[in-house]
Parts: C-alpha cells; structure tokens; sequence
C-alpha cells in the first residue's frame, strides 16, 4: 500500500531539476526548531496550544513590529500589521476581501504563475503590465489604467514583487517605487506588494519597499518567512492600512478559528527573541550568495548565447536567448540530459517568454549547479 507524500518537493532520479524554488533540506534550521518549541512551550505554557487572537500571535507581532520600524523607519500601530499563513494565504485572503469574481486585478509581465493560479481560483480577469531590466514600466501601466478606465472597468489591486522579482530577479529601480506610489495614490490603486525576498540580498540593502514609501491606504505588504527561515513554518505578515488590514483578521476565517498557525507561531516569536532567526537568516545569504555566485558563472561559461542580470537577491536567474528560441521544446528534452528548468511562458498571462527560462539557485549545491549548466549546454547541442 503506497503512503501519502510528506513534502511537496518531488525530483526525478538523477536529474539536476532547477525548476524549483525551495531550499536545500541541509539548510533548514532543524536544531533551532527543537530548540525554540521547548523555549515557547516552557515561556507561554498552555498559551501555546490554545486558539490564537485573530490578528495572530502576540510576541511575534511585537517582534515584527519593532524590527520593521527599526529595519524601514516606519512606525506600526497595532491596527496595522497582522499575521498570515504565508504569502499565499495572504493573497488569496485579500482577494477573498478586496474582489469580486469578474473584477480587474494587474499582474506584471511577467509574473510568479503560482500566484496567477490563486487570482483565478477567484475568477478574476488578470491583465498583464509589461517590464524590463529597470521592472515594472511606470508608462505601460498608466496607458492600461486609461485604457481600462475609457472601457469602464475599475482596477481592484495591482499585484507586484518590487524587490528580487520572480521570476526575473530584478528589483524596481527607486525612481520607479517611488513614481509607482505616486499614481496609485492618485488613481486610488490598491498595490499589492510580495515582498517574500526582502531578508535574502546578498550584495548590499533591499530597496525600500513600496509600503513604506506610500501614503497609508496604497500599499497592502506581505512578508513571509518561508524563505528566510523555512517554508514549512507557512507563516508571514501583512501590513497596511488599519482598515485593510483588519477586514482580514476580523473575518470569518480568524473569527471561527483564531489566528492562523498559532502554535508556530508562537515557537517563531521564541525563535526570534533568542536571536536564532538573524543566525538563519546569515546562514541562508551566505549559502545563497555562493550558489548564485556560482550558478552566475556557470552561465557566462557554458552558455554565452544567454542574456541575464546577476540578482541582487531571491532564488532565481532569468535566461534570455536568442530570437528563434524555444524554451518549451528544449525543456521537453532537458531530462534526458539529466536537467530541468520552467520554460518562460509560463509566467506570462498572455503570451510571452518563449525564448527565456527560470532557473534557481537555492536548492542545490554550487557544484551541481555547475554541473547543471554542462548538462543545459549538452541538451542544447543536441
């Protein structure tokens, strides 16, 4: 009789399968884990296991607090900041809240396809935003809002992922944050911002994010620790507008069973008081920087052909290659040669991408990330 999977992580024997973003298992923080749940269940007793307050754990919402006002010079009230089941479950909540099926939402171009999934779980009529090297095109969005504005419709949010982009890696230049606030804010546009990579910059400082460079009530943030501490914990935070954020933990979803993974919740807040969440989060740059790093040059060496920016930070590099390109057929043959990647047009809404493909750097070592790169010039030769 076969078991049920434990993981969502599944790879084909011998296969060096780049397409996913998820961290090395070596990597996460198992001896912490053991450690901080002994410490929460010791320091809050019963308090632990009980049902949370509907905006989420307390000592964890005191942590984030501090450390955001600290980290991006701006102050939280209570109101405005709330727990979430990752950055999934806070999108899928805000659509829930914020939308109506046939509703206008404005995704980029392109954009993380798992969080397209999610918008049409809503039935929502997704329209694409183009970019480029700099991110989201302040321009291409201004048409389409005036566009969509002569055609009647009135846009819900703009969901976007400013800081380490996936797939592309690329943060929004400053000139271009600041100038993406401004219209909102003038056109009474909700941003929705996935600020899932912030902790993970390998090179110098994120960029400010949009929430803290916005007027309060433009910009709806969420933040996760499941890539800066592990995505096992399904927890992150939002924060907003007091109103915003509350019509969310004072829904349905909280009022009947209190706030979202409480328990680890709870074992976070000990984890991140003893200071073992800052150990991990050096811990996972440095292991990123050297796969990145190595993964970078592997490109430059065995595949020349490809255009690409070194990331900043995050778990992806984005590869562009020549018109005529087709990452779809090459991907078809890839495992053959003991590779495997996400082609492109995956990412897009309405066609585009194939001549790219995302690959990541976090799960695996830099030298099977090399490897990985002989093995992509070996399937492209053939």
């Amino acid at each position: 009789m076969n078991s049920f999977p434990t993981i969502q992580l599944s790879t084909k024997p011998g296969v060096i399968d780049l397409a996913w973003g998820q961290p090395d298992p070596k990597l996460l923080p198992v001896a912490a884990m053991q450690r901080a749940t002994e410490i929460a269940l010791q320091k809050f007793g019963a308090d632990t296991l009980a049902y949370g307050a509907d905006a989420g754990a307390g000592p964890l919402l005191d942590f984030l607090r501090a450390r955001i006002e600290k980290d991006e010079g701006r102050a939280l009230a209570h109101e405005q900041i709330m727990l979430t089941g990752g950055n999934s479950d806070a999108l899928d909540q805000i659509a829930t809240h914020f939308t109506e099926p046939g509703d206008t939402v404005l995704v980029e171009a392109p954009t993380y396809h798992l969080a397209v999934r999610i918008l049409r779980d809503h039935h929502l009529d997704i329209v694409p935003i183009a970019t480029d090297e700099e991110g989201l095109r302040i321009n291409a969005l201004q048409e389409e809002l005036a566009e969509l504005k002569r055609a009647g419709k009135r846009v819900k949010f703009l969901y976007t992922i400013p800081t380490f982009h996936n797939p592309t890696g690329v943060s929004l230049s400053e000139g271009r944050r600041r100038g993406l606030v401004k219209i909102a804010a003038q056109e009474h546009l909700l941003l929705v911002e996935d600020d899932v990579y912030r902790e993970l910059a390998y090179d110098a400082p994120a960029s400010p994010s949009l929430w803290s460079l916005a007027p309060d009530g433009v910009v709806l943030r969420m933040g996760s620790f499941a890539k800066s501490l592990a995505p096992g914990v399904r927890l992150g935070w939002l924060t907003g507008k007091g109103e915003h954020v509350q019509r969310i933990a004072l829904g349905g979803l909280r009022d009947s069973g209190g706030g979202v993974n409480h328990f680890t919740a709870m074992t976070i807040a000990a984890l991140c008081e003893e200071g073992m969440y800052d150990a991990q989060v050096e811990t996972l740059k440095r292991a990123y920087r050297e796969r990145r790093d190595a993964l970078s040059e592997a490109i430059v060496r065995e595949l020349p052909e490809a255009a690409f920016a070194k990331p900043g930070g995050g778990f992806f590099i984005w590869l562009n290659f020549p018109n005529g390109f087709d990452a779809q057929v090459l991907r078809g043959r890839a495992p053959e040669h003991g590779v495997d990647f996400i082609h492109g047009a995956r990412f897009f809404v309405e066609g585009g991408g194939t001549n790219a493909l995302r690959v990541a750097f976090s799960l695996y070592s830099p030298e099977e990330l090399q490897e990985a790169m002989k093995r992509l010039r070996s399937a492209i030769d053939a």
